[in-house]
């Protein structure tokens, strides 16, 4: 079985792996984050945590991809990915929920039917594997 490509929007703010912030972050971009985040997000675009990201705190979102760790709730308006290496202590709620053999969530999820599930999907760029690898 083919696996679908995973995609996202090009990333616009970048939190370094050995930067760590405390408090909240709003973005009309997309963000990836390397190093940890303790607060509540609030991302317009994508958001993608590296393998060596942390995250405690809610993140939302409109595509989020977990490859490190989120303690929280996470909110995607339509997709929501947790990679091999990825782990979720907490709720979710996405349109779209994919778990990649290894990842873990230890919480609930709530699924709902992305109102425009078409137009968005037409919007989403592809997104390469070693995005997860540490950031250069």
């Amino acid at each position: 079985m083919r696996k679908k490509e995973r995609s996202f929007q090009g990333i616009e703010s970048l939190i370094a792996s050995g930067v760590e912030v405390k408090g909240d972050i709003v973005s009309q971009g997309s963000v990836r984050i390397d190093g940890y985040v303790e607060g509540n997000l609030n991302i317009k675009g994508d958001l993608i945590l590296g393998e060596k990201g942390k995250l405690k705190g809610e993140a939302k979102a409109q595509n989020i991809m977990i490859a490190g760790r989120l303690e929280g709730k996470a909110n995607a308006g339509t997709r929501l990915e947790i990679a091999a290496t990825g782990a979720i202590i907490g709720d979710i709620n996405a349109a779209i929920l994919i778990i990649d053999e290894g990842g873990l969530l230890d919480g609930n999820s709530r699924m709902a039917r992305a109102k425009d599930h078409n137009s968005d999907n037409e919007r989403i760029h592809s997104l390469k594997k070693d995005q997860f690898s540490k950031a250069k």
